[in-house]
């Protein structure tokens, strides 16, 4: 393709410095006339040594004339060359960047847009979840801020008493979240909050160890604590925290579900010895923050 350019290009010049060398003026740039090649000047000498002589100058014009077309051609030669071997690799390489930038857009893009659209998807399900547990929408939005706030409040909590050099018991730090949330919305509605979100609502006793005061009051593996010492409870870190309640060896009344019967057992106030299961904290208190 660029030789063919080049033939054209040539041919085009020529034509022009020839067009240009027969049209110049009779006189070069110094006053000096300017040889003309035709028969009349040759015929018109007033001798042979002078008719050799311009005819010597007009062959060196031409030449010279002759010798800056070729100079040009050689140039323009060469730029098709270049062209021709650079331009290709150029366009190929450009358009290869833009097919590698186009799908990483795509998907920054379309990442971008898929974890907005699970974010949302999240909260409409965690609302939707609370509607199907008996909540009106209304109450459902109002549970959904109450349980931001709560998360923040024991955020601050945790970070002020870090700041006064307080030791912070991480499983209390873990279930505070939850139990600012149930201050706020009661026990009735905590529990409606936690079926709605397939927890549990009662202790579920895995273990019971030997020797302990759950195993002398008769509890048995399989049995649901519902309350201890009147007080509702949820997870096994409620438990935990209402044993060291009050005055260390009491009476305390703990009521249970055994195969859907409730019963009320007597145990001393301390540590009950049992294993169990209850609200999976951990898993509710990740919205909100961290």
């Amino acid at each position: 393709m660029s030789r063919t350019i080049a033939a054209i290009a040539i041919s085009l010049i020529a034509g022009f410095a020839a067009a240009v060398w027969l049209m110049r003026d009779n006189s070069t740039g110094d006053g000096a006339p300017r040889t003309e090649l035709s028969a009349n000047t040759f015929e018109s000498a007033a001798s042979i040594e002078e008719r050799l002589l311009r005819l010597e100058q007009v062959i060196a014009e031409e030449r010279e004339a002759r010798l800056i077309v070729e100079d040009q051609l050689q140039n323009l030669i060469e730029e098709f060359d270049r062209i021709d071997s650079t331009g290709p690799q150029v366009f190929a390489d450009q358009g290869a960047a833009a097919d590698d930038a186009a799908p990483s857009r795509q998907s920054e893009q379309r990442g971008r847009r898929d974890f907005e659209s699970m974010v949302r998807n999240f909260q409409e399900r965690r609302l939707s979840q609370l509607v199907e547990g008996g909540f009106s929408e209304d109450e459902a939005r109002r549970v959904l801020q109450q349980e931001s706030e709560a998360q923040f409040k024991a955020m601050q909590a945790a970070h002020d008493a870090q700041r006064r050099g307080d030791v912070v018991d991480s499983l209390s730090a873990m279930s505070r979240p939850q139990s600012l949330l149930r201050a706020e919305l009661g026990d009735s509605d905590y529990e409606r909050y936690l079926k709605a979100q397939g927890q549990a609502t009662t202790i579920q006793v895995t273990q019971v160890m030997d020797g302990s005061p759950a195993s002398l009051a008769g509890l048995e593996p399989g049995d649901q604590i519902v309350s201890y010492g009147g007080e509702r409870v949820f997870d096994v870190n409620e438990l935990r925290e209402l044993t060291l309640q009050g005055r260390a060896g009491e009476d305390v009344v703990i009521e249970i579900e055994r195969e859907g019967v409730r019963m009320q057992l007597n145990v001393p106030r301390g540590p009950v010895g049992i294993s169990g299961t209850g609200a999976n904290v951990r898993r509710m208190n990740w919205w909100g923050g961290s």
